[in-house]
């Protein structure tokens, strides 16, 4: 009897910015990440009063990024708040590898913390990544996930 192999297990959510070897460790894409940023800031996609911190945990294969300077009080429905927490998940999604099989970790998951102008944490997105799929070998995909 042959193995089951699932249509999901050649297929991988592979970020643009993504690669593996040297050059891409988590610490290399927060740096990429944060110059990413910058420039989605210079462009106006993210409001000049936010400031955004990343932080790298690698022993949970964590990439946090904490964001300051929005509030419900000044955002009532909102509007901005999930502008910015959205294209900061999918900017960061352009730096992971997340296999679809389910069997291999992420690069990293991504947490995106807002925090209040009093320190509290009143919204968040965690995750992996958003993206087109691509499919690989299940040779790539034990070899380079």
């Amino acid at each position: 009897m042959e193995p089951f192999e699932s249509t999901v297990d050649c297929l991988v959510l592979w970020g643009a910015r993504a690669g593996v070897g040297l050059g891409y460790t988590m610490e290399a894409a927060a740096v990429r990440l944060a110059d990413d940023i910058a420039e989605l800031r210079d462009d106006g996609g993210i409001p000049a009063h936010v400031r955004t911190v990343i932080t790298v945990l690698p022993q949970q294969r964590v990439l946090e990024i904490r964001v300051e300077g929005l509030s419900v009080e000044a955002d009532p429905d909102r509007t901005t708040i999930r502008e910015v927490t959205y294209a900061l998940f999918e900017l960061a999604s352009y730096h992971n590898i997340v296999a679809l099989d389910a069997t291999a970790p992420p690069l990293f998951t991504q947490r995106i913390l807002l925090v209040g102008s009093d320190g509290r944490l009143f919204s968040a997105m965690i995750g992996s990544g958003v993206g087109d799929v691509d499919s690989v070998t299940p040779q790539q995909n034990q070899r380079d996930v």
